[in-house]
C-alpha cells in the first residue's frame, strides 16, 4: 500500500498492490510514450549527480531524452504515475524516500527500480520510469563513477 499527498497541487495518489493506482478518484496510468527521445526526465538535483557518482550517467540520459527538468523528490514519481513524465531518477534515496512511491508507480502500470535495474526500494539509489523505456534507460546507465569532490 502506498500513498502521496502533495495539498498544494490537490493532488492525492494512493495504491494497492493488485487494486491499481487512484489519482484524484481517477484510474492513473503512465504514459504510453515508448523511447526515450521523446521522453521526459526528471529528477530531483541535478547538481547533485556528479556528487554521486552518476554525473556521466546523468549526461547520457539528459542527450537520449526530449525534455529534462527537475521537479524534486516524491513529486516526479508522481508525474510518472500519471504520465505526465516517462523518468525520474534519484542519485541517492533510503527506503523510507520511496517505500510509499513503489506501489503507486507499478500499480499505475511502470516501473520503480535501482539503477541496476533491480526492484526495490533498498537499493540506495531509485529509477521510476513508465516501464516502456526502462531497458533503453538502464543501457545508460553504465558504472558508478567516482563521486567529485
Amino acid at each position: 500500500v502506498g500513498a502521496i499527498n502533495i495539498p498544494a497541487t490537490g493532488e492525492l495518489l494512493h495504491a494497492a498492490q493488485g487494486q491499481g493506482c487512484s489519482y484524484n478518484g481517477r484510474r492513473a496510468r503512465v504514459s504510453p510514450v515508448a523511447q526515450l527521445r521523446d521522453s521526459l526526465l526528471v529528477c530531483t538535483d541535478v547538481a547533485s549527480m556528479p556528487r554521486h557518482g552518476r554525473g556521466a550517467a546523468y549526461g547520457r540520459m539528459a542527450a537520449a531524452t526530449r525534455l529534462q527538468r527537475t521537479w524534486g523528490d516524491a513529486y516526479g514519481y508522481v508525474l510518472v504515475a500519471t504520465g505526465r513524465a516517462e523518468v525520474m531518477i534519484d542519485a541517492i534515496v533510503n527506503p523510507w524516500d520511496v517505500a510509499a512511491l513503489f506501489p503507486v508507480v507499478v500499480e499505475a502500470g511502470g516501473t520503480l527500480t535501482d539503477w541496476k535495474g533491480t526492484a526495490t526500494v533498498r537499493g540506495g539509489d531509485a529509477i521510476g520510469t513508465n516501464g516502456l523505456v526502462l531497458d533503453e534507460l538502464l543501457a545508460l546507465v553504465g558504472e558508478r563513477e567516482a563521486p567529485a569532490l
